[in-house]
């Protein structure tokens, strides 16, 4: 109730300095992509003044936060163990999920990922990701030797970075990736991934659609 006033209050603030609208958006680190931001521009072209509210979370408090009103929208994995009927999601775009490792790496095969150690995403905080991992893991009978388990994303790749392991992420956040990593496919295995725009079914108005618009289109 707290979080509704408060955003209440702010929108009327935006709305009294001439801003025509206000979205609170909310995206996986999974979901960082160009796609985001050539459908930002998109919105922005055909909405001038309405303010949108970005925002890093997990695929878990995105769903919570869509009903509770916390947020209008939200990027995240599109997973089996990601539903709820309060929720609609509509797909976005798909990637091949890739091997970080540090940018001297030349290439990466799955003989390579048998001996090799990973640093993961705490299951807690990355648990849709995770199930899909397992999943992925399962036909060419793969059993990564994690080392570390981290919450937050940019620790993951420090400790990659640092040469502590090596991680999985979608091919599509390659432009996102610090300066001294990279991700590389894996021939002969090439897991898919889907980000979806997700949005509650009690608040939809018309200015939400016309951002999901953006990027549906």
């Amino acid at each position: 109730m707290l979080a509704t006033f408060e955003r209440t209050i702010r929108a009327s603030r935006q709305n009294d300095l001439g801003a025509r609208g206000h979205i609170i958006v909310a995206y996986s680190a999974l979901a960082t992509s160009s796609q985001i931001s050539a459908g930002l521009d998109k919105f922005d072209k055909r909405h001038p003044g309405c303010q949108v509210e970005m925002h890093v979370m997990s695929t878990d408090a995105m769903m919570r936060k869509l009903k509770t009103g916390e947020i209008d929208i939200g990027f995240l994995l599109s997973h089996a163990s990601v539903q709820d009927p309060e929720v609609t999601q509509s797909p976005v775009w798909s990637t091949q999920i890739g091997v970080v490792v540090p940018r001297s790496a030349s290439e990466v095969s799955l003989d390579d990922l048998r001996e090799a150690n990973f640093v993961l995403g705490v299951r807690e905080n990355w648990r849709s990701f995770r199930a899909l991992l397992d999943e992925a893991f399962l036909a060419p009978g793969l059993r990564p030797t994690i080392v570390d388990e981290a919450w937050d994303v940019q620790v993951i790749f420090q400790r990659v970075a640092e040469g502590r392991g090596l991680t999985f992420f979608p091919i599509s956040a390659a432009d996102s990736l610090p300066a001294a990593l990279k991700i590389l496919p894996v021939p002969i295995w090439a897991p898919q991934l889907t980000i979806a725009i997700a949005w509650s079914n009690v608040v939809d108005a018309k200015l939400l659609r016309a951002f999901r618009e953006s990027f549906t289109q």
